[in-house]
């Protein structure tokens, strides 16, 4: 019995040696994003799609737009301007392929809306991320230390190698998709190893990076704009009142040692970190409704720090008023370089019996331990060592203690209020 029904077309086969000549193709998808009636499309090459791009054309209703003829009922003005930006993309489609040039969907779109040129060049990912290390490399001096650059320039150099395992090397930005986010952790935590705060740093450069190549339109969205991943807090660490006294009263034969010392207690004093305290002059000290402050904006972040000059910090200051260096250079302490005042802290700290490894940030952390002693609450803490909100004080400088609460408990009920003992 024979079969009923549309009989499948038998292709016959070409003849040998006749080529077989394959055109490329190209058409529109159109779709409406979301409940608005803006009208967006793609240009798909070969089965390849572009990126996706509004067209600024609004319909009263969806169903208007007919899909196959491109034109919109009861509005003529719309359909011609559809017409014309079809007509404009096949044309620069045709032009490419005479000219040889790249088929890519996206570059054809951008041509037609006249964002770029035939021969322009859109750079891949590694070539951009060198490009922004470039662009930041001019800001040195203007905002950015050389060492940012240079960590920067490591950022790149293991993004850029990351990039070419997992993607390939002449990858595009508008080829990223969301899976960024997972394979980007995996290579950073697994494969490299980094600690998770490093990786999330690594992380976020590459996300500035993307907004950097969005704002140059090499691709029309950053696919880790809004990926948040949470920094692990570590413990704050800081001296204890004792441990100040420990180094207060320290004798060393060795001088540097000596003023090692003195200038990390000046630290727990007034909270200046190592860059501060090496440029600080006689010139930031001004007087306040009669109290003798430092005023300062910080070397790290251009934030002012505010610091009352307590009794230790002067004394310290006037040991040290008639040093060469400081006369010379107007200094309030002669300040040796970090790595040596890192290298004798921990000699330092082993000398009297610190089980903390003493750093010169230490001391600058230590000061909230100080202030709070002294009465002071969190938000004058961040005024004094320069911070732009207390959150940022209290996450990385404060350390939580039970003895401000012993000391308010007594204060408020007395110092001889024992508590009687459930029996």
């Amino acid at each position: 019995m024979s079969k009923t029904g549309r009989q499948k077309k038998v292709r016959k086969p070409a003849k040998a040696g006749t080529p077989r000549v394959r055109f490329n193709r190209c058409h529109f998808q159109w779709y409406f994003r979301g409940t608005t009636n803006v009208l967006y499309v793609w240009v798909v090459v070969d089965g390849k799609e572009s990126l996706r791009k509004s067209t600024f054309i609004s319909v009263a209703d969806k169903s208007d737009f007919n899909r196959k003829t491109y034109q919109i009922a009861g509005d003529p003005e719309n359909t011609e301007r559809l017409k014309l930006f079809t007509d404009t993309v096949l044309r620069v489609f045709r032009e490419r392929e005479i000219l040889c040039l790249s088929m890519d969907p996206t570059v054809i779109l951008y041509i037609a809306l006249g964002l770029r040129g035939h021969h322009d060049h859109i750079p891949t990912i590694v070539e951009g991320l060198n490009i922004y290390l470039t662009h930041k490399s001019e800001m040195s001096g203007q905002g950015l230390s050389v060492r940012s650059i240079s960590r920067y320039q490591t950022y790149v150099d293991t993004l850029a190698t990351f990039v070419e395992i997992t993607y390939g090397k002449d990858t595009h930005f508008r080829d990223l998709k969301p899976a960024l986010q997972h394979d980007l952790l995996g290579y950073l935590k697994g494969k490299k190893n980094y600690a998770h705060n490093y990786a999330l740093k690594q992380f976020q450069f590459f996300r500035s990076v993307l907004e950097y190549a969005v704002s140059y339109e090499w691709t029309n969205r950053n696919v880790l704009r809004h990926v948040r991943l949470v920094k692990y807090r570590k413990p704050v660490l800081t001296l204890s009142m004792d441990d100040l006294k420990k180094l207060r009263e320290a004798t060393f034969a060795e001088p540097n040692a000596t003023l090692v010392r003195d200038i990390f207690l000046l630290s727990a004093y007034t909270g200046m970190a190592y860059s501060d305290m090496a440029e600080v002059t006689r010139a930031h000290i001004v007087v306040v409704n009669g109290v003798e402050c430092l005023i300062k904006e910080r070397h790290k972040t251009g934030v002012q720090a505010f610091i009352p000059i307590f009794p230790e910090a002067r004394t310290i200051m006037e040991k040290y008023a008639s040093h060469p260096q400081c006369l010379l250079n107007n200094l309030i302490v002669p300040v040796l370089s970090n790595v040596r005042m890192n290298l004798w802290l921990k000699v330092i700290g082993n000398t009297v019996g610190i089980q903390q490894t003493l750093t010169t940030h230490l001391g600058r952390r230590t000061f909230t331990m100080y202030a709070e002693e002294l009465g002071f609450n969190l938000g004058e803490m961040a005024v004094i060592l320069g911070h732009s909100n207390q959150t940022q004080t209290e996450q990385a400088y404060y350390q939580r203690r039970q003895e401000p609460v012993i000391r308010k408990f007594k204060t408020i009920f007395g110092s001889n209020s024992d508590q009687r003992q459930a029996g």
